[in-house]
């Protein structure tokens, strides 16, 4: 159970190494928001928030954008090195994320501080819920 000041969140990351590449997708659900991270594996990568707040069940329609973005990249070759994980993002930065609006958003709003706390908080859990495979970006 998530303290007040936080909630529960989810997510799983995927990598490909098709061609020469050496990349991962980390997918985030954070109440109505998709967080998408992505780029060469241990990296910070790139980040694209999919904002739902405000469409009929926005929790359930993040989840759902997570599942298609998800079986896309399975379908181009990409494997899960990070299996679902449960964590804990803070209430206020969960709200930056809802805040940015309904659509697609580059992250680059959010301030690079919270977005690499949340996947720091997302790896972590998956260690310590061994989630984490060989292959897993640091």
């Amino acid at each position: 159970m998530a303290p007040e000041s936080a909630m529960i969140a989810h997510g799983w990351e995927l990598h490909s190494t098709k061609d020469g590449s050496d990349k991962f997708y980390r997918v985030l659900v954070i109440d109505t928001v998709t967080l998408i991270n992505y780029g060469p594996k241990n990296t910070t990568g790139q980040f694209v928030a999919h904002c739902f707040a405000g469409v009929g069940d926005a929790a359930k329609t993040a989840q759902e954008k997570a599942r298609i973005l998800t079986n896309a990249k399975s379908e181009k070759g990409y494997r899960i090195t990070r299996d679902f994980t449960e964590f804990t993002v803070d209430r206020p930065h969960a709200a930056l994320l809802a805040d940015l609006g309904y659509g697609p958003h580059r992250a680059n709003r959010i301030p690079a501080e919270i977005r690499e706390t949340i996947v720091a908080r997302f790896r972590r859990a998956a260690d310590e819920q061994g989630t984490a495979t060989v292959g897993a970006s640091l």
